[in-house]
């Protein structure tokens, strides 16, 4: 079965066999077992982003959960990805994630703190609703918009959720999901899963022209959801 997906509305890529994808990640990978596992248990506490590789000191962990919950009211920490998606329309959106933005970049203002380790941090506490923007995914980023003069987080987490705009994409995250709730991941995960493990691939064709036969960047055509 193949699922085509769009990353920041520019970038397409095409996976064959997605379940197959996804459950090989998380028996191989140390991440799920140590750190996906722990949903099953109700929520994981703020130091378990370091089972993910955020490498991030208890001082510093502590200064960020005061920073976290003074923003604890904001409500796109309350909503789940389907939530965000069919309850507001882009231009709606863009006001709640103004408010992400201003708590990402309080985050960053702590030392060691940057895009990637603050949603790390965020997607370990609301797994249902924050991505982790690594930096695999901040270069795809930059290589899509190559005329941006600086990181504006409030942007790139406005594309982000406008990826689920696209029918194509969000009707294969949801097919996906229902068909992977023996694993506990989030949508948001899933994808997650997805577009790294594109990406990790691409890099490699760009490098060695190595023809994957399961997964691939396309050129498409794609529609906004109705």
């Amino acid at each position: 079965m193949k699922m085509r997906f769009s990353l920041f509305s520019k970038s397409h890529f095409e996976v064959d066999y997605p379940v197959s994808l996804i459950e090989s990640y998380c028996f191989q990978s140390d991440f799920y077992d140590n750190y996906d596992l722990l949903l099953r248990n109700g929520k994981r506490p703020i130091e378990s982003v370091n089972k993910i590789g955020a490498r991030i000191s208890e001082e510093t962990l502590n200064k960020c959960k005061n920073v976290i919950d003074s923003y604890l009211e904001i409500p796109i920490l309350k909503l789940s990805l389907d939530e965000f998606i069919h309850d507001y329309d882009p231009k709606d959106r863009e006001a709640h994630i103004d408010e992400l933005s201003h708590l990402v970049k309080k985050l960053d203002d702590e030392e060691g703190i940057g895009l990637s380790k603050a949603t790390k941090i965020l997607h370990t506490l609301k797994p249902k609703i924050i991505p982790m923007i690594d930096t695999l995914l901040q270069g795809e980023y930059d290589r899509l918009n190559q005329s941006r003069k600086s990181l504006k987080y409030n942007q790139i987490f406005i594309d982000y959720y406008n990826n689920f705009d696209v029918k194509e994409t969000y009707d294969n995250l949801n097919s996906l999901y229902k068909d992977l709730l023996h694993l506990g991941l989030t949508k948001v995960r899933i994808f997650d899963i997805l577009w790294w493990s594109f990406l990790k691939a691409d890099a490699l064709t760009q490098k060695i022209k190595l023809p994957w036969t399961t997964i691939r960047r396309i050129n498409s055509t794609y529609s906004l959801k109705s």
